[in-house]
């Protein structure tokens, strides 16, 4: 289409100009000049020509030196970008100096000199020059793309230094700014528990919890851990503890070694009574064998209400050795000599233990059967020595295995 416009037009023009007879006349006195109209107009478009194409030069040559600044920009920016990247390359390869150097190099180019504070306060923390881990993480929050990584860097090297309050300082800031995000959620609860500030634990937790964030047993250990370290700073507080059991969650109550711990806390501040309720109220739920010897260690709930509610327990799960070794040392309590000895005598049919055999052997002294009583010992030292042997061998067999992963 354009050809034939420009063919078209180019027949027109000639045609136009073959049968033009016109002249021109260019006076400057005293001179006079006449030109055909046909060379006038081909004088004009040349003229127009060359003065366009010396606009169009001289406007190449103002636009030089910035042309020249862009092209070093993006020489530069490209310098950069292959030094960051070779930079993180040996980050990971353990060439923690080449790293920093190359981060150091990359911090040329505006663009990425958060990027590669963070790549060289990595490589700083890895060689243990923690002064300049600092400076770098420092750089890497003043500059505003990346001061909320810097941040979350700065609160994960601070918890591998095992310095839990400077991680908490950082993450705390990072959340003031409204960023609480999974990755921040388990940082914080990693430091909070170095720290052993267990209610925060406890608070943290439940957020991961609610966004399904950890695995069931980790959830499950983590909560054991922080309520049992709480009712433990709580015990000999009879308001402290109550104070603390009414501010945990139905999840967190419902665990068997919550309900111990709780019940121990309650013993040890002189309310054995609110001990036993808890532990009866939550065999009622969910029978738990872990109860048992706090259970039979109430001595001031009166001992016959005790075996009572143990005997229903019996009823409903059958002859459980750790509940048949608690009946028995409450029958021993109250003298019920033949009880006991026949409740502990299926303890030890159902499970052999070092418990039973103990109090065995204190039921025999009681009754007068020295020879009785030294088998029952001797007894529960061997096994407390097969014990202590296969906890000895399960950790040096824990503490090959990595070895032998290296190996292979």
């Amino acid at each position: 289409m354009w050809l034939l416009l420009i063919l078209s037009s180019a027949v027109g023009l000639a045609l136009l100009m073959r049968f033009n007879h016109g002249n021109v006349a260019v006076l400057w006195p005293p001179y006079r000049v006449d030109f055909s109209v046909n060379l006038a107009v081909l004088v004009l478009v040349l003229s127009f020509l060359l003065f366009h194409l010396l606009l169009v030069a001289l406007a190449k040559a103002l636009a030089l030196p910035s042309r020249v600044r862009g092209y070093r920009q993006r020489r530069q920016h490209e310098g950069a970008r292959m030094a960051l990247r070779d930079g993180v390359l040996a980050l990971f390869e353990g060439r923690f100096g080449r790293a920093e150097r190359l981060a150091q190099a990359a911090r040329d180019d505006d663009l990425m000199a958060g990027p590669a504070a963070l790549v060289a306060a990595r490589a700083a923390h890895r060689m243990r020059e923690f002064d300049r881990r600092d400076r770098w993480l420092d750089l890497a929050e003043v500059d505003p793309g990346s001061a909320h990584a810097g941040l979350m860097t700065a609160a994960e090297l601070a918890l591998e230094e095992q310095d839990p309050v400077r991680a908490i300082a950082a993450i705390e800031r990072l959340h003031g700014k409204g960023l609480r995000h999974i990755h921040s959620l388990r940082v914080a609860l990693r430091a909070y528990e170095q720290s052993e500030d267990w209610v925060r634990v406890l608070q943290v937790l439940r957020q991961l919890e609610k966004r399904d964030a950890l695995p069931s047993a980790a959830v499950r250990g983590l909560r054991v851990r922080a309520c049992r370290a709480l009712f433990a700073r709580s015990a000999g507080d009879a308001a402290g503890v109550r104070e603390l059991w009414s501010s945990l969650r139905a999840a967190e109550r419902e665990l068997p070694e919550t309900v111990e711990s709780a019940a121990a806390a309650h013993a040890a501040s002189g309310d054995q009574e609110a001990a036993r309720r808890l532990i009866e109220q939550a065999g009622a739920k969910e029978f738990s064998p872990m109860l048992l010897p706090l259970y039979a260690a109430l001595d001031a709930v009166p001992a016959r209400e005790r075996i009572q509610r143990a005997e229903q327990w019996r009823l409903s799960h059958g002859d459980d050795p750790d509940l048949l070794l608690a009946l028995g040392r409450m029958c021993m309590a109250e003298s019920l000599w033949g009880k006991a000895e026949e409740y502990l005598e299926r303890s030890l049919q159902a499970r052999a233990s070092v418990a039973a055999h103990v109090a065995l052997g204190e039921l025999a002294e009681a009754l007068s059967r020295p020879d009785a009583a030294a088998s029952h010992f001797r007894s529960a030292a061997r096994l407390a020595d097969q014990g202590q042997r296969l906890a000895s061998f399960s950790r040096q067999a824990a503490g090959m295995r990595p070895d032998a992963t290296l190996a292979g």
